[in-house]
């Protein structure tokens, strides 16, 4: 069997035994690259070394073609940010497989798989993979290193054989789709979900892509990485350059996580218990743990504003939480105009029983609801059922 012949049956099986993956892979066109040592997807093809690819069962082919175009769906390059791009690629491969082994595709020997990462994002994997590689420091490995061996994770040996180490598929995804193939990926998702629902076939673990989410069944992690990388995404700035790009003699803009102003308001009325007070700090912290280079800005209000902090990283929180009266959201909103006006967003930890502005704001507003709520406008977003 050739390897085109190989991939044709490959997608095939997918297409039945899994419609969401089989629709997707089958996007991709084949293209022989026999300068590579495994197989790489740009978006619009996968290229595969031929000698590679004769060696490899219909199972892994599948699980090859079915990784690839996860990357894309997911988002994955357009995610990483100001994240290093070797150890990136490793955290959204435990990522995708640990979905693929969930869903029963068979994981190859040699690919990055840990069930411990089961159930985890992208970016929560790779601050563990930080962790465990270089104690947390960002800087202390440089963006163009390889990742090293992988010692240390539970579950895991060596990664095999040089051929069974082409499965880590580290580096066979490109750095970024164009704005217009991302596009493509995301109605074809959207597709493919319909196409899999009308089966009752959609992969297990993706329920957030695969129905209209109600507000007690929002994934709440999720939907603020979402939107968080959205804005960070959106703000360019031509200083300091790219420098993946500066040996060519091109100045190219780099994503500038200072230019997003992320505000976070923590409502302390009489309304809001102390149990439910603490779990609205606990999801700050993993707000900043999760987004270390952005600087956030934490208003404490009920009726009125307290007090206004600025923190980044992994600063420590030690700070009165002062309140207990009534609740209304006008002040905070008040106090961003006058003191914050270059904010691009506001996430409001609050129980929705209050006086809202009667005029929106110009800036995207997430209500972080402690119970279902009505709001006037922005999103509202239950993430503790009381």
């Amino acid at each position: 069997m050739t390897p085109e012949q190989l991939l044709t049956k490959a997608k095939s099986q997918l297409t039945m035994k899994h419609p969401y993956f089989g629709m997707l892979a089958s996007r991709l066109k084949h293209e022989s690259r026999p300068e590579l040592s495994g197989y790489a997807s740009n978006g619009v093809r996968f290229l595969f070394n031929p000698e590679f690819l004769g060696r490899r069962s219909v199972d892994e082919v599948m699980f090859i073609l079915t990784n690839s175009v996860m990357h894309h769906v997911l988002s994955h390059q357009q995610r990483r940010l100001g994240r290093k791009g070797s150890l990136w690629q490793l955290a959204t491969d435990y990522a995708i497989n640990n979905l693929l082994h969930k869903n029963g595709l068979p994981i190859p020997q040699g690919a990055n798989f840990n069930e411990e990462f089961e159930g985890m994002y992208a970016e929560e994997i790779y601050d563990a993979l930080k962790d465990a590689f270089y104690g947390g420091v960002d800087d202390a490995f440089d963006e163009e290193e390889n990742v090293p061996p992988r010692p240390g994770m539970p579950g895991e040996g060596d990664g095999g054989s040089d051929d069974e180490k082409a499965f880590s598929n580290v580096g066979a995804v490109e750095e970024e789709l164009d704005a217009q193939t991302e596009s493509e990926w995301q109605y074809a998702a959207s597709v493919a979900q319909e196409v899999a629902q009308r089966k009752s076939a959609m992969p297990s673990g993706m329920e957030r892509l695969g129905k209209r989410v109600k507000a007690a069944d929002v994934d709440w992690r999720f939907e603020l990485y979402n939107a968080v990388n959205r804005h960070m995404r959106n703000n360019y700035a031509f200083m300091p350059p790219n420098k993946k790009h500066i040996w060519r003699g091109i100045a190219l803009p780099s994503l500038a996580s200072d230019t997003l102003s992320l505000c976070v308001a923590v409502d302390t009325s009489g309304s809001i218990d102390e149990a439910l007070l603490g779990a609205f700090m606990e999801e700050f912290k993993s707000i900043m743990t999760n987004f270390p280079s952005i600087r956030i800005e934490l208003i404490i209000a009920d009726a009125k504003v307290h007090a206004h902090y600025t923190f980044q990283g992994g600063e420590k929180l030690d700070f009165p939480l002062k309140g207990g009266g009534g609740t209304d959201y006008r002040p905070v909103f008040d106090y961003i105009e006058a003191e914050l006006p270059m904010t691009t967003m506001l996430l409001y930890f609050t129980d929705g029983d209050g006086w809202f502005p009667r005029v929106p704001p110009p800036y995207e507003v997430l209500w972080a609801l402690s119970r279902p709520a009505k709001v006037p406008f922005g999103r509202g977003l239950v993430i503790f059922a009381q």
